[in-house]
């Protein structure tokens, strides 16, 4: 009887039905191109070759056959019949066989995955192994150093579950969604990414006026061209607000990637807003069918192995980064890297011969410091990457402990960036003590143009109930979805413009990388780099004839978020009164950062009461266990589609019931919000939530054009967003 991987239309006699020995020669191919990238091609060919093999059991075609007929039935799982065949020759690569499905096992549950499998399934696989795989005496080689190293043999057995998943669902779509997989890549090679860069550069210089910031931004972007000759590695992009990192940045990637030969270039920004901006720069560059937005929420749901069309429908909707131009968030880039879902490993392997640039550095979270950045040293040192810590604020790492010396060795692209933060200060910093809410909204009512930023979205809404009678009042936080807040920042720059009045009151969402230029800035007392990235929105192109007003004060019974944050806040009080005046400099900032990392726990998780380290966990090969607790959010949080542009929305969602694939989240993203997982409970309950059958949850309760979703007595989740 022929063997089947997979469903078709009409019976397994239509000839539309996927052979399951063309399925795992095909997928064994492409893991293996995948795997060459980093130097697991002969592992990874293993892979793809034996992942499927317990779909030999003939209770499992049988179960395909009830799959086709629509007839009720229990699935059967197969991937540890398959592992049991390979084990011995996979050993400690097993474990992505098994999760290929349902997710990669704790290292301790292997063992009694592989016991669960049927002897029937076991010899059914056996016989099919026998056919298909020649080199029974030939052990398997991997690399010296996953040998050496528990954690490096962590993220080898990532990427090698990577490379499979990806190669699995690309044979997959293939087969159901022959268009869609058509029309894959084509994307132009990245000498053209220079070239159109390389082109919008030369016209903004040319139509820019010759004032000292434009001539430190040409400065800047000849540092990085000549930098992107020097070899992959680390890299320090240091440049004061309004310098122009974003673009100059990108033209070190592009030409940097090119000059090596690397495949892509991963821009990855902690601030939805920034996101937000940055992708509509990218897309004016490059347009947007040559770039990949990715920071969306939305999960797939891939905790078994189910069999169906709708199954397959849902697993083959996760990103694979393939674009020679990826922006995403570090939520998704870091929880993607330590998760063990299909889904988000999927794009793993795509992270190699990478340049990656980590905008905003300094917001990457202190209790997780120690593996994030142990895993961005194995890019470097293993997977062919380059990566670059760019931000006016740039972290001390120094006294963090490094496996292979690679934070000492990051190469500063701009030489000597301390001059450019004396010859670009544009504003001046005072300390006006403690206020009430209502002192606030006072002050935000004596300026016309002014943006206020507070630490949590109750006091936002209570001063902006206190500037009732205030004219031109706008707000920003992670409430309202991207697109809302992108017709926001268009309304408040114009106002800026044209000198009407505009007072903007908004949570931590619009303090760094947002491209806003006030006269005055107020910003209640929050970690030393919230504070001077917001001064980073005030007289930002240094056009006023004096320093812009970057007034500091501290709210009274305001709100706060807890651990690290709350450890910045007590530290950059210190800061402000020692320095009142130089608080942007780099010398000082590295004496706070230096001071908060040793004030904080870098390698900690708390679950259930108790701390864990997360080094530790990802040596004991405990997969399942990390992607669970690994969260730069610690509370579970839930991607909600809202209504706004209601008639937008419904239509986008008529089209995801049919046509799921990876452009549906995309093109929803921009409706969606982020709520906790406690709240979205709640709504469930109230009735204020519903689901279409697609996995998409749409939001139907109130959605004010001020505020967005009504939920402004919660805590911000950080306004850091998957």
């Amino acid at each position: 009887m022929p063997l089947y991987a997979h469903t078709g239309t009409g019976g397994p006699e239509s000839g539309t039905w996927h052979g399951l020995e063309k399925h795992l020669r095909a997928v064994a191919d492409l893991s293996a191109r995948f795997g060459e990238n980093f130097g697991a091609g002969p592992a990874c060919r293993v892979l793809g070759l034996a992942h499927d093999l317990g779909k030999a059991n003939p209770a499992f075609q049988e179960y395909l056959r009830a799959c086709a007929e629509n007839r009720s039935t229990r699935s059967v799982p197969h991937s540890a019949a398959g592992a049991s065949v390979v084990k011995d020759l996979l050993k400690t690569l097993t474990v992505a066989i098994l999760g290929h499905h349902a997710g990669l096992p704790d290292a301790g549950d292997v063992k009694t995955a592989l016991q669960h499998a049927q002897p029937e399934a076991i010899e059914a696989s056996k016989a099919l192994w026998a056919q298909l795989y020649e080199n029974h005496n030939q052990a398997l080689e991997l690399p010296d150093w996953v040998l050496k190293d528990p954690l490096a043999a962590e993220m080898f057995i990532r990427m090698c579950f990577s490379a499979l998943v990806d190669a699995d669902f690309l044979d997959t779509e293939a087969h159901f969604n022959p268009s869609v997989s058509a029309a894959r890549g084509g994307y132009p090679p990245l000498q053209w990414y220079c070239n159109q860069l390389a082109d919008h550069m030369d016209h903004l210089t040319s139509n820019s006026p010759d004032t000292r910031v434009n001539r430190t931004r040409e400065q800047i972007l000849a540092f990085c061209k000549n930098a992107a000759l020097k070899d992959p590695g680390a890299f320090r992009l240091t440049v004061p607000t309004g310098g122009g990192k974003t673009l100059s940045g990108l033209s070190f990637a592009f030409h940097h990637a090119v000059h090596h030969g690397m495949s892509r270039v991963i821009f990855a920004i902690p601030y939805t807003s920034i996101i937000d901006q940055t992708a509509s720069v990218c897309e004016r560059i490059f347009g947007a069918e040559n770039l990949l937005e990715h920071h969306s929420a939305v999960e797939v749901d891939d905790s078994d192995e189910g069999q169906s069309l709708r199954d397959y429908q849902r697993r083959l909707a996760a990103e694979n980064w393939d674009c020679p131009l990826v922006l995403s968030t570090t939520v998704q880039l870091f929880e993607s890297m330590l998760s063990n879902r299909p889904s988000r490993c999927r794009k793993l392997h795509n992270i190699a011969r990478s340049v990656i640039i980590l905008d905003e550095i300094q917001a990457l979270p202190p209790n997780l410091l120690l593996a994030v950045l142990d895993m961005l040293s194995e890019l470097v040192i293993h997977y062919g990457c380059t990566v670059v810590f760019c931000t006016a604020t740039q972290p001390d790492y120094s006294q963090i402990p490094d496996r292979f010396g690679f934070l000492g060795t990051a190469c500063e692209i701009v030489e000597n960036p301390d001059r450019y933060f004396l010859n670009l200060k544009r504003v001046d910093y005072e300390f006006i003590g403690g206020k009430s809410h209502e002192a606030v909204a006072e002050i935000v009512k004596q300026h016309e143009q002014v943006l206020c930023v507070v630490n949590t979205r109750r006091d936002a809404l209570r001063i902006l109930n206190l500037c009732h009678g205030a004219d031109s009042l706008f707000h920003l936080s992670t409430l309202m979805c991207p697109l809302h807040r992108k017709h926001c920042l268009e309304e408040v720059r114009y106002r800026l413009r044209k000198g009407l009045p505009v007072r903007l009151v908004s949570t931590q969402v619009v303090e760094a990388g947002v491209d806003l230029d006030f006269p005055v800035v107020m910003r209640d007392i929050g970690p030393l780099d919230r504070i001077v990235q917001v001064a980073g929105r005030c007289n930002r192109e240094g056009t006023m004839p004096t320093r812009g007003q970057c007034l500091i004060f501290r709210l009274e019974s305001g709100g706060s978020l807890q651990g690290p944050y709350r450890t910045g806040i007590e530290l950059a009080r210190r800061f402000v009164e020692e320095y009142p005046n130089t608080i942007d400099s780099p010398a000082v900032i590295s004496s706070y950062f230096r001071s908060l990392f040793q004030h904080t726990h870098l390698d900690r998780v708390r679950v259930e009461g108790r701390e864990l380290s997360v080094q530790d966990i990802r040596r004991a090969l405990n997969f399942a266990t990390l992607g669970r607790v690994f969260r730069f959010i610690p509370e579970t949080t839930v991607p909600l589609v809202t209504r706004y542009r209601m008639e937008n929305v419904d239509v986008l969602l008529k089209t995801a019931i049919h046509q799921l694939g990876p452009r549906w989240a995309r093109r929803l993203g921009p409706y969606m919000v982020t709520v906790y997982k406690h709240e979205f409970d709640r709504m469930l309950r109230d009735g204020l939530v519903s689901t279409d059958g697609t996995g998409i949850y749409i939001y139907n309760g109130c959605y004010s054009e001020l505020f967005g979703i009504d939920m402004l007595n919660q805590p911000d989740p950080a306004d850091l967003v998957f």
